[in-house]
């Protein structure tokens, strides 16, 4: 007798935990993608082997991921965890489709992933990529410790922030997915914010004045920067990165994530739950989360970033640092302040250059040549490009 099925996301997250608390040296994403173009036939071969104690790919022990359906897992730890994600997505199709069947359709498209250096439709996941996409899947749902979040509040999470975006744009009654612009996308995180503060304080939090929000006219959306980090912060440790709630506003969840939350068991806006319907979902969530991975890290590699990051960093000497780049700023707005009065009082006859002392004069002189803003410049940090992602839609 066969033994019983376990569910997609209790495999998912056991694997998912045996990839993040393996320590062995990962080898090379080329390398573990030419392996995954034998994945069919080797699943066949794994699935019928009952000796072995260890899957032919990963070495997991059978005892972490004794479902004989499940077959062959793969050997990077970060791919292991996109795959793991991929499955834990997927588990709406089952039991209408088996098991096998579903993790076949998650290699395939990671495999087609990897086939865009050939031309496929789908962009490549660099490495630095691969890296920032596993840690974001270990932070939505993994704990610190390496146990297992409930991932269905992080699909929860995600979908809330989804729910935002709708009120967006509802009055564009629109029927197919709408690109949101960059004031849109502010708009929703604003509102999802406050909504956070409303919801989400400790009852320490709620007597704390930094936590109230400005209510002066109707509709105000306002959160002022302490309720921004607050906001940032309960981002992270829900989806990994702010940056995943943004490309939520801005094109909407993958339509993999979207299934459950607008359809029955069987059917998905008229469509049948089958294993196109599954091909093509994970194909376009395998795109979204690909386009996100790869659009963090360039917008994380903009001059300035590692400034920006130095800004908040906790390291003593750092934090000294900053204190002395902030205070050398200060200085700079106020001598340009006061440059551009001492300009305003000589022009307007108020004052003439032999009026002032000889640090007014310098001050002046050094407003008119540039030095002051220069000095300012050099202690000011980069203005960051607003993080866009370039999605594609293939609806």
């Amino acid at each position: 007798m066969p033994p019983p099925l376990r569910s997609l996301s209790t495999a998912a997250l056991a694997l998912l935990t045996a990839a993040r608390s393996r320590s062995k040296s990962k080898p090379s994403y080329i390398g573990t993608l030419k392996k995954l173009s034998k994945a069919s036939t080797a699943t066949e071969h794994a699935t019928s082997s009952s000796s072995s104690c260890v899957r032919p790919l990963t070495g997991l022990p059978i005892s972490l991921l004794d479902d004989n359906n499940l077959g062959v897992l793969l050997e990077d730890d970060d791919l292991e965890k996109i795959v793991a994600l991929l499955l834990w997505m997927s588990q709406d199709f089952h039991p209408k489709l088996l098991l096998q069947e579903i993790h076949h359709a998650v290699l395939d498209a990671v495999i087609k992933c990897a086939d865009a250096v050939t031309g496929g439709t789908f962009g490549l996941l660099h490495t630095a990529s691969v890296a920032k996409l596993s840690q974001l899947i270990n932070i939505m749902l993994l704990h610190k410790d390496g146990t297992a979040k409930d991932p269905n509040e992080t699909l929860a999470f995600m979908r809330s922030c989804s729910t935002v975006r709708d009120e967006q744009i509802y009055p564009y009654n629109a029927t197919e997915r709408v690109e949101l612009d960059e004031n849109e996308v502010s708009s929703c995180y604003q509102r999802f914010g406050r909504n956070l503060i409303k919801q989400k304080l400790l009852p320490h939090q709620k007597k704390d004045k930094r936590y109230w929000l400005r209510n002066k006219f109707d509709g105000d959306t306002h959160l002022s920067g302490f309720q921004r980090s607050f906001v940032d912060s309960m981002l992270r440790k829900a989806l990994g990165d702010k940056k995943v709630a943004m490309l939520i506003w801005q094109h909407g969840l993958p339509r993999l994530a979207d299934l459950p939350f607008t359809a029955g068991p069987t059917s998905f806006k008229g469509q049948v739950l089958d294993i196109g319907m599954l091909q093509s979902s994970l194909n376009d969530c395998m795109q979204w989360f690909t386009s996100l991975a790869n659009d963090i890290v360039t917008h994380q590699s903009q001059e300035g970033f590692d400034l920006q990051l130095s800004a908040s960093s906790r390291d003593p000497q750092e934090q000294q640092r900053q204190q002395t780049r902030r205070e050398a700023l200060q200085k700079a707005r106020d001598a340009l302040r006061l440059g551009a009065t001492l300009a305003k009082q000589r022009d307007k006859g108020k004052r003439t250059y032999h009026d002032m002392d000889d640090a007014e004069q310098k001050t002046l002189e050094d407003y008119e040549t540039g030095t002051t803003k220069t000095a300012k410049l050099d202690v000011s940090t980069p203005r960051m490009q607003p993080f866009r992602c370039k999605l594609q839609i293939n609806d």
